[in-house]
């Protein structure tokens, strides 16, 4: 029977958190494969959570009988909700906020199903301790985060690289129903195992007064506060990471696995959580974490953005560590042990809700990972203080404290100074897809003097500028001069008056400078939030406008609504849709370029927008090239004396061989070297193969 328990906690918790990267991989390209679907997947993930711990906390009351019946039945219910592959009536039509629809997509493909595993472990529990009321049910929950690792470990290194989504949402449903047969024995079990009719926890044998005295207000507080700080660094920490380098389950996994596998380590012993240890370790992995910028930190080279990822992730592992091991220390006996599991799992939801609703509303910037990082230094300090002074001598006890307290107050002013400055702008959104600002600003003095001009900034990155001088307004900026690679596509294209162009990702809509009457340029964008700042902030589009071009728009995932369209035939698609750093993987698999070369015309080109500072894009886009039998070429404008031009790198793929051989290659000489990477696809993509290194 304690096999049958461990098993059924294990399974469980494996379900449990496979089929969180399984579902919210298989809706992220149907949202613009943004950070924010893992986040809110996340959100509903945790209130769901919460809803089966206070079932389970509503259950323990019941009596035994009524357990068994109640339990069975949603058992059942939730096997008739199977397979949980979501529906294709829920993909957007169009832009705007996606979280209705992705957390209605959610309740009615997994929610059920969710529901009745999140009730497993303090059920089990319960049943465990009535069985066995000579021990304590707590390394059951231990084990059910092992299960819940192991799912999480397996999924993108075993499960993600064998099966797609479909076949991995059929497997998990035949598990789903071996796993209920498995629980209906549990409760049964349970039922005959007991003496009463109608029992409680608090009657269970064994339980002292100690252990049923009724939590205090802030003890119930703790087990509240705590997790949701957790939770909360668990979700900014992934935000912040996924910003700056991609979207994919690997990234959501490794933070999630870490947390936890913080409670496998203070709930199995307490002689894992050493205060001053943990506290010390936390506060230095959150000084480097905050102050990566600021820090001297060696040349690390391709490894860099590896390195700064460990950073992250370990000081969100360390505060983790040390708010789940307080709240072990603050555990209650067995009579209120679903109470306590109700609390950690509403911490957990509250944690959630503030970085992917409240947070949004409230803050232009991401600003709940620095505040998180502020509040995981504040209890560090205090747990270390604490810690020592238990250890020492009242005298060095004080002066610990003292040397602990200033060197809070350095990383503080560290963190302030790094994250908390707000500039001048003309305008800052923050929504579903990220962060906008607009702002002004000078170039560096030339002949004339300084020039003015204005600058889009999509999650911290500069996604384009245009002069202010009414002269100089229409010449393209950035990453878009008449030198770079699709500048010169583009201005080839000014002899062919009927030429359609489609522009995925719109930015300042700085390539509209380039149209010319009877051309159609058309735009795909999936945050309405650029769209507003485009039109009201610049003038390429108004300007093409007037000259004569027309101007279309398809606001939505440039892949969805590509998918969706007849065919465009575009003498030039231009792919420049990343957010900050971020790689859209879903825009760049052997799926979605089908999709593209659908919607080219036969001598049509398209040109990949590849400037990164972490990754080299190129040769994905070159594998990509050969699979479809395009001829390519790499131009990247390694230097230019022109001011507010910036030296962008692009890849042009055509089936006209001799389009291609007109524009040689020009490659920046850190990339001469270039890894044989595989080919990318909805199912498989190799983010570590392609680590730029300069």
């Amino acid at each position: 029977m304690a096999l049958l328990f461990s098993l059924v906690s294990l399974l469980g918790a494996f379900l449990l958190f496979q089929i969180q990267p399984m579902i919210s991989k298989f809706i992220l390209p149907w949202f613009g494969g943004s950070p924010g679907v893992w986040t809110l997947c996340m959100l509903f993930f945790q209130v769901v959570l919460f809803g089966g711990y206070a079932y389970a906390h509503f259950l323990a009351g019941r009596a035994p009988r009524t357990q068994a019946l109640l339990h069975g039945a949603l058992l059942l219910a939730a096997a008739a909700q199977l397979p949980v592959i979501p529906s294709e009536a829920f993909k957007p039509l169009g832009g705007g906020d996606p979280t209705g629809r992705i957390l209605l997509l959610l309740l009615t493909t997994v929610g059920l199903p969710y529901f009745v595993l999140s009730a497993t472990s303090p059920l089990a529990q319960v049943w465990y301790a009535r069985v066995y009321p000579k021990r304590m049910p707590y390394r059951l929950y231990a084990l059910s985060n092992v299960g819940s690792l192991a799912a999480l470990l397996s999924y993108p290194v075993f499960i993600e690289t064998r099966w797609d989504v479909i076949v991995q949402a059929r497997m998990w449903s035949w598990s789903y129903a071996g796993f209920a047969a498995l629980m209906l024995a549990c409760a049964i079990l349970a039922w005959r195992h007991s003496r009463a009719r109608v029992w409680s926890v608090t009657a269970l044998p064994g339980a002292g007064e100690a252990h049923t005295a009724r939590p205090g207000f802030a003890r119930l507080a703790s087990w509240v506060a705590l997790p949701a700080l957790a939770s909360m660094l668990l979700l900014s920490t992934t935000n912040h990471v996924c910003q700056d380098v991609a979207v994919i389950p690997f990234l959501w996994v490794v933070p999630l696995a870490l947390y936890l596998v913080s409670f496998i380590i203070t709930f199995d012993h307490p002689r894992w959580y050493v205060r001053p240890w943990w506290g010390a370790l936390a506060m230095l992995a959150v000084f480097a974490s905050a102050g990566w910028s600021e820090l001297p930190w060696p040349d690390f080279g391709r490894y860099g953005i590896v390195v700064q990822i460990v950073v992250n992730f370990a000081a969100m592992f360390a505060v983790c560590v040390i708010c789940h091991g307080e709240l072990v220390r603050r555990k209650p006996g067995v009579a209120h042990l679903t109470e306590y599991y109700l609390c950690m799992s509403a911490g957990g939801a509250l944690g959630g809700l503030i970085v992917s609703l409240l947070a949004p509303l409230l803050f232009t910037i991401y600003l709940e990972w620095s505040l998180g990082l502020l509040l995981g230094i504040a209890i560090a300090a205090g747990v270390t203080y604490r810690g020592f002074e238990a250890r020492l001598a009242p005298a060095w006890s004080r002066a610990r404290g003292v040397g602990f307290a200033v060197v809070t107050l350095g990383m503080l002013y560290l963190v302030q100074a790094w994250e908390f400055s707000f500039d001048a702008a003309l305008a800052r959104t923050r929504n579903f897809y990220g962060t906008l600002k607009i702002q002004d600003r000078n170039t560096k003095r030339v002949a004339a003097g300084a020039l003015q001009f204005r600058s889009l900034y999509c999650n911290g990155t500069e996604h384009g500028r245009q002069f202010l001088r009414a002269d100089l307004r229409r010449e393209p900026l950035s990453y878009y001069g008449e030198e770079t690679a699709v500048g010169q596509l583009l201005t080839g294209l000014q002899t062919k008056p009927q030429a359609r162009v489609g522009v995925v990702g719109m930015g300042t809509g700085t390539l509209a400078s380039y149209g010319v009457a009877g051309q159609v340029f058309r735009f795909y964008e999936i945050n309405p939030d650029v769209v507003h700042g485009a039109r009201a902030y610049f003038t390429f589009i108004d300007d093409m406008i007037a000259r004569g071009a027309r101007y279309e728009l398809a606001l939505g995932d440039a892949r969805l609504m590509l998918e969706q369209e007849p065919d465009q035939r575009f003498d030039a698609l231009v792919l420049d849709a990343f957010s900050g750093d971020s790689v859209p993987v879903h825009l760049l698999t052997r799926e979605a370029f089908a999709i593209y070369r659908r919607h080219l015309a036969p001598d049509g080109v398209i040109a990949v927008h590849i400037t990164n500072r972490y990754l080299n894009l190129a040769p994905v886009v070159e594998r990509l090239a050969r699979e479809f039998g395009f001829a390519s070429t790499r131009i990247c404008l390694q230097q230019t004396d022109r001011v507010g031009h910036y030296h962008p790198d692009y890849v042009l793929l055509s089936r006209d061989v001799e389009f291609i051989r007109r524009h040689p290659a020009v490659i920046p000489d850190y990339a001469r070297d270039v890894p044989d990477v595989a080919l990318w696809t909805d199912r498989a993509h190799n983010l570590f193969q392609i680590l730029q290194s300069r």
